[in-house]
């Protein structure tokens, strides 16, 4: 029977009980979507899966899409993308080595941003006395909202903003990161507008979608206020108390919800420290903004 069990954390808990490699029953899904949308991010440890499982697995979570930068996708399977520093005969990463270097939701930037992220780790690098490296961080936007002051709610319902991939790339060029990607296309660098506080699609929990990284304004505000907005509200979602940090294990197929949530990758490792992990994604639906009414009735998450 399986069970779920919190982390103790502000959010983030733990399956057991559920073998992804063999088809997910009814009962399952429902119980691991429970545990995700309580959660926010959910671990099943001690898998062993190939790409055609992971594939079957993920797809019983809705329509898997497929990663822009094609040049990562798993081989024969492009429904999943590697995330990895490890190198080629010819030198050259094979897949994602900067992936999420910055707070963010992914997606973010598209018109129906991905609901839910499944990351599959096969490598794990380690440090010297033994302790495994490259945590993945993650924040509740739900709770983040939940725990806004009311007048701070009622300024931000109703507002909307410019999100881009363009966006991130500037911000991972600020801080330095990798960024080992090709020049975006012209269709990858258009913004898309979507509400400050989205409206879950299937927990109906009002949650903030404002990150530093992909963010380009608010609409409707002067560019300082819109920034210090931008700013302040992306600060609110990461704050120390609100974060729970996953310690990878090999085996570890992790599972988030980027509606409700934002996530950091440390990188702190590099070759020949290895790792390896296939990531899928799962297609959301057009973000839908809180209705007026909300910011003077809803109840901390």
């Amino acid at each position: 029977m399986a069970t779920v069990t919190p982390s103790g954390a502000a959010l983030g808990a733990e399956i057991r009980g559920i073998d992804a490699s063999v088809p997910l029953s009814d009962a399952g899904l429902a119980l691991v979507l429970q545990a995700l949308h309580t959660h926010k991010v959910v671990v099943l440890r001690d898998q062993l899966l190939q790409p055609v499982q992971q594939i079957a697995f993920c797809a019983r979570f809705g329509s898997l899409e497929e990663h822009v930068l094609a040049q990562f996708l798993v081989p024969g399977h492009r429904e999943l993308v590697r995330v990895s520093n490890v190198l080629d005969e010819a030198g050259k990463p094979i897949g994602l080595v900067d992936a999420g270097r910055l707070w963010h939701s992914d997606g973010a930037f598209l018109d129906k941003p991905n609901l839910y992220s499944m990351l599959y780790a096969i490598e794990i690098p380690h440090g010297a006395d033994g302790r495994s490296l490259g945590e993945t961080w993650f924040v509740d936007t739900a709770k983040a909202y939940g725990s806004l002051p009311r007048a701070m709610k009622q300024r931000i319902t109703g507002l909307t903003a410019l999100n881009s991939l363009e966006a991130v790339y500037a911000a991972m060029h600020k801080d330095k990161a990798a960024l080992n990607r090709p020049p975006l296309t012209e269709a990858q660098r258009r913004g898309v507008v979507h509400p400050v506080v989205r409206v879950h699609p299937h927990s109906g929990q009002l949650c903030l979608y404002v990150s530093r990284a992909a963010t380009v304004r608010i609409l409707g505000l002067a560019e300082e206020d819109s920034r210090a907005l931008i700013d302040e509200l992306a600060d609110w979602c990461v704050r120390d108390e609100m974060q729970y940090h996953h310690r990878w294990r090999e085996g570890d197929l992790l599972i988030w919800d980027n509606c409700g949530g934002q996530h950091l990758a440390i990188g702190d490792y590099a070759l020949p420290q290895r790792r390896l992990m296939h990531r899928a994604t799962v297609a959301g639906i057009e973000p839908v903004g809180a209705p007026a009414h909300e910011s003077a009735t809803a109840d901390a998450a």
